[in-house]
């Protein structure tokens, strides 16, 4: 099959579309029909075959040659184990979400892989990600993680999504230190607590983006919010955006108490003031 054949199949496919069945019928008829590679069922739950990768990837405007494919979207199906994607090198985005995996297995083929999403699945641990140096962005947020790993080998992972998992002690968290290019972390939702935690995040050096609402710590934390701010020299976001004037007041508070904290806002605001007179006066 040519180039031009395998660019014009998907739209001869959405051509058809009107006549064919309902995707879950659609999909169900895939299972059913009998597959040379592998068995569609097993134990009355579904494959992830290399037939239905295939139909699935021309359902979204994709090809029927596996390595001309970026993007595979294979989420909310009912798999329980990654497999029959050693032929999709080319994938830059995986679409893995809502499905029933508990192994991070079978990707070490896709070297090209930027974004791989694993959310919503019964996965408890990260591993097998050795081959993806140039993955990104990772989404394992609504597993069962109580212990981050497998993210050191990863030397251009800027963003990852752990919130809605089961961490919650420093030592729970303590890889992210290894993970030198995170710039981004989301651990929203999960159960830590302690000083430690603190000290962990803190130690990550070009952390700009922090998301920790829903966590004990944030309760029971005195001063929660200016302790990380001071903490974390570089941080422009935490569960909302960090603006020049708070984090002048929290450096300020750190070191003389209330009373200094107070003064660095009531000179930034006589200053905006000075600024909007100034500015005044040049239009007058």
């Amino acid at each position: 099959m040519t180039l031009i054949e395998e660019i014009a199949e998907p739209i001869e496919r959405r051509h058809q579309s009107s006549l064919s069945p309902p995707q879950d019928v659609k999909h169900t008829s895939l299972r059913m029909m009998d597959d040379n590679d592998d068995q569609p069922l097993i134990d009355g739950l579904p494959r992830m075959t290399k037939k239905e990768v295939r139909a699935i990837s021309l359902e979204h405007e994709g090809y029927s040659t596996p390595s001309l494919n970026d993007t595979l979207y294979l989420h909310f199906k009912g798999y329980r184990k990654i497999e029959n994607l050693e032929e999709y090198t080319g994938l830059k985005s995986l679409w893995l979400n809502s499905n029933g995996l508990v192994t991070i297995e079978n990707l070490s083929h896709l070297k090209e892989l930027r974004c791989l999403y694993l959310q919503c699945n019964l996965i408890s641990k990260i591993e097998n990600l050795e081959n993806l140096q140039n993955l990104i962005q990772l989404d394992v947020s609504e597993n069962g993680i109580s212990e981050v790993s497998g993210l050191a080998c990863l030397p251009n992972l800027t963003t990852i999504n752990l919130s809605k998992n089961s961490l919650q002690t420093d030592e729970s968290i303590c890889h992210l230190k290894e993970c030198k290019n995170l710039s981004t972390i989301d651990l929203s939702h999960n159960k830590l607590n302690g000083d430690g935690v603190l000290e962990v995040l803190s130690a990550i050096e070009n952390l700009l983006a922090l998301n920790i609402t829903g966590n004990p710590i944030v309760r029971n934390m005195a001063h929660f919010r200016k302790k990380f701010i001071v903490s974390n020299k570089k941080l422009k976001y935490l569960d909302r955006p960090i603006f020049d004037i708070e984090r002048a007041s929290s450096e300020a508070w750190a070191v003389g108490g209330r009373e200094a904290e107070l003064k660095v806002k009531n000179d930034f605001q006589e200053e905006e003031r000075q600024k909007q007179r100034r500015n005044l006066e040049v239009r007058l």
